[in-house]
């Protein structure tokens, strides 16, 4: 079985806090966990190198996405239509 760092973990249960609605206080009642700690890995995971990726906020739409990509950090980017299909040959070639 892969074992999960530590990092990964406190990642995943940040993500889980800010997708529950739930105030940290709630959230880490519920979930077993100081607050003590979930504010030390947030305040840890914010400081980590930049990985060259930028979050942008989520916009509510009915359109199926024509391309849905997702990293391993829980971005998710939505590509609406084939022209910006199209467009991420470009853009992945800028980031080589």
């Amino acid at each position: 079985m892969h074992k999960q760092s530590k990092e990964q973990i406190w990642n995943e249960r940040l993500l889980a806090q800010g997708a529950s609605g739930l105030s940290i206080k709630r959230w880490c009642l519920q979930e077993g966990v100081t607050t003590s700690s979930f504010h030390y890995w947030r305040k840890q995971l914010a400081a980590a190198p930049a990985t060259g990726f930028i979050a942008l906020p989520a916009v509510a739409r009915t359109v199926e996405a024509a391309l849905e990509l997702r990293t391993p950090e829980g971005y998710v980017i939505r590509l609406s239509s084939q022209a910006q299909v199209g467009w991420l040959n470009g853009v992945l070639a800028a980031l080589r």
